[in-house]
């Protein structure tokens, strides 16, 4: 087979960061299916970055040896002439859609590339049925669910028929449906004889499609093989989690104690619409001091939308909430902060300093309780150390999950609210992640969390509500509800 991707003595610097690639050297042969991973920082993204010219055109920084796409240097190509060959579907998908609706999305690659209007609008339906998204064409990219940005994200990739299709973490943030939809995709475009490379956290399906798999450690390749024997090594580096039983984690601190059991939050009737859409429909329950709750459902159940009220950056239309006793409604979201923290699914959205230890900063000063020692506490707990004098921006996707969800941290408070806490996580990062959560609920702390990662709601959560089409399908122990997520 043909070589279609060359990497010679790759050596690549972010600017003012640490070497993100340390003289790699692989071939992609034409039609192969590949599968890269790594711990978060790795150099994964970066790998994916070299392929359609991002990396020297787009990213400064220094950068020495060659990559060749079908045999031309990237360094004397310009990216107009890579894209129509390699297409990159990117780890954060809000990068990657700017236009008024998802069918717009989509013809924007087509229309760069030439094509009349009916072979672009037979083109959009052909993906979009491919992809199950047809509902989606019409809708504007800042209404979807972060699952559904993926999806269109992806369509508006492969709609190019690209040559080489890049795809980073095409997993995250997609429930079991999106999952299957997107597996089943790529099993069928690639036996179709496109060359296909996945970046991906969730390796397990994965290894069971692809031809190979590059393991990367610390900017260098530490495994090149088939995918059927990379499994020992996955396992010893971390990246396939092992969830310890919650009832052998320690407890670590005192922060909060004391008052286990009472109800802290109350939901009653909350009915929330968008563009006339119903999103949340007479949904109520209560959430008890000390509870760890996972909240389930398909990507546009309304998830989202639920944990962005009880933060107030939404306001019910109908229904109301309270928290230990009062009422919410009239209260600013720089007001409610210090009572529930919320953690945005994109942690983008939530940076505004140029340093880490910045970011950690706001939320501790509002804490007037030994901060610096706080302020250690939490970088130990994340492995931040490394980071605190980086710019949030800069980090890996993995790495920035775990600066946002810290600085809500710094504010201790009573209740936190995490959106998508490990999408994005490597291994080792769910496992202490679960770990510190499960720390946290243990001292009184009280947390939300959504998810889609089954197995991650199972190590962390003592119970699991499940949402479908904006009501509530279920709440109750996770043992009683398996059946329930399987089905919705």
């Amino acid at each position: 087979m043909a070589t279609c991707i060359k990497v010679k003595d790759v050596r690549y610097h972010y600017p003012g960061g640490q070497e993100a690639l340390r003289g790699i050297n692989f071939t992609v042969s034409e039609g192969e299916y590949l599968l890269i991973c790594g711990a978060n920082g790795s150099g994964k993204s970066t790998i994916g970055y070299l392929f359609n010219g991002l990396i020297p055109h787009f990213f400064s920084g220094i950068f020495s040896g060659t990559v060749e796409i079908f045999g031309m240097d990237t360094r004397k190509m310009g990216i107009s002439e890579l894209i129509p060959r390699v297409g990159l579907v990117l780890q954060n998908a809000d990068a990657q859609l700017f236009n008024s609706c998802v069918e717009d999305e989509l013809a924007f690659g087509l229309e760069s590339l030439g094509l009349s209007g009916m072979q672009i609008e037979k083109k959009i339906h052909e993906t979009a049925d491919l992809l199950h998204i047809d509902h989606l064409l019409k809708r504007p990219p800042d209404r979807l669910s972060g699952g559904e940005k993926r999806m269109a994200g992806i369509a508006s990739i492969l709609c190019m028929n690209p040559s080489i299709l890049i795809l980073d973490e095409p997993y995250a943030n997609l429930d079991g449906s999106g999952i299957s939809r997107v597996r089943e995709c790529l099993r069928k475009i690639h036996r179709a004889g496109l060359t296909v490379v996945v970046i991906e956290q969730r390796v397990n399906s994965f290894l069971e499609d692809v031809s190979r798999c590059l393991v990367v450690e610390q900017g260098k390749i530490i495994f090149d093989g088939k995918a059927a024997h990379a499994g020992d090594i996955l396992v010893s580096q971390g990246l396939i989690p092992r969830y310890p039983e919650r009832n052998k984690i320690k407890s670590f601190t005192t922060a909060l104690p004391g008052a286990f059991g009472k109800t802290l939050l109350s939901v009653r009737n909350l009915c929330y619409r968008i563009n006339g859409k119903k999103i949340l429909n007479n949904v109520s329950f209560d959430i008890f001091r000390g509870q760890s709750v996972a909240l389930l459902g398909k990507n546009g159940s309304g998830k989202t939308t639920l944990i962005k009220h009880l933060n107030g950056l939404y306001r019910a239309k109908h229904g109301e909430i309270q928290f230990n006793g009062h009422s919410l409604a009239g209260k600013t979201p720089a007001q409610i902060a210090t009572m529930i923290g919320l953690s945005f699914q994109n942690p983008n959205d939530q940076f505004f300093k140029s340093r880490v230890e910045d970011e950690l900063r706001i939320g501790l000063q509002m804490v007037k309780k030994e901060p610096k020692e706080w302020l250690e506490k939490i970088c130990r707990l994340f492995q931040l150390q490394d980071l605190l004098g980086r710019s949030p921006f800069r980090l890996s996707e993995g790495e920035k999950k775990r600066v946002a969800i810290s600085s809500i941290l710094a504010m201790q408070p009573e209740m936190i609210v995490l959106d998508e806490p490990s999408a994005g996580q490597d291994g080792r990062s769910k496992q202490m992640l679960a770990i510190m959560l499960c720390k946290l609920i243990h001292e009184g702390f009280t947390t939300i969390f959504v998810t889609h990662d089954i197995e991650f709601a199972r190590a962390v959560a003592d119970r699991w509500i499940v949402l479908d089409k904006g009501q509530i399908a279920g709440d109750g122990p996770p043992e009683s509800l398996e059946q329930i997520v399987s089905l919705v």
